[in-house]
């Protein structure tokens, strides 16, 4: 009778183990054997010693769930910046008109006072400031 009692005890905690291990994503009658044939103690060190499988699936699924959401995320900011260029390239005139900017206009007092300040210096001489403003002034004049 004593070794009936003892055989069930040694039975519940065999099943124990095996709860554990299931509830870690292992195979509960692997464990129930181990825990029964050798050691309900054994085989709780070996469950605890093994990778939690459950919990590794869950983080598995979240990473690719996140992933998922970021490659949606992608692709709508993908979608708005073709749709704004989508905007631009029409709202733009067709045929090209011109610069957009016009080149800088360079007067003839700008030009003349450079003349003034070449002869002070000595490069230019009398006659070729002379003949400088002369010609600056003839294509001036409309």
């Amino acid at each position: 009778m004593e070794l009936f009692i003892v055989l069930f005890i040694w039975a519940l905690l065999a099943w124990g183990v095996t709860s554990l291990a299931i509830s870690r994503g292992r195979s509960g009658w692997g464990f129930f054997l181990l825990s029964f044939l050798l050691s309900p103690l054994v085989g709780l060190i070996v469950v605890l010693v093994t990778k939690d499988l459950a919990a590794e699936r869950q983080q598995y699924s979240e990473r690719q769930r996140d992933e998922y959401l970021r490659t949606k995320e992608r692709e709508r900011e993908h979608e708005k910046q073709l749709e704004s260029l989508r905007a631009i390239s029409s709202a733009q005139p067709k045929a090209f008109t011109g610069p957009l900017t016009s080149a800088p206009t360079i007067s003839v007092a700008d030009e003349l006072s450079k003349l003034v300040n070449l002869r002070d210096q000595g490069v230019l001489t009398a006659e070729e400031f002379d003949q400088q403003k002369r010609a600056l002034l003839s294509s001036s004049t409309p």
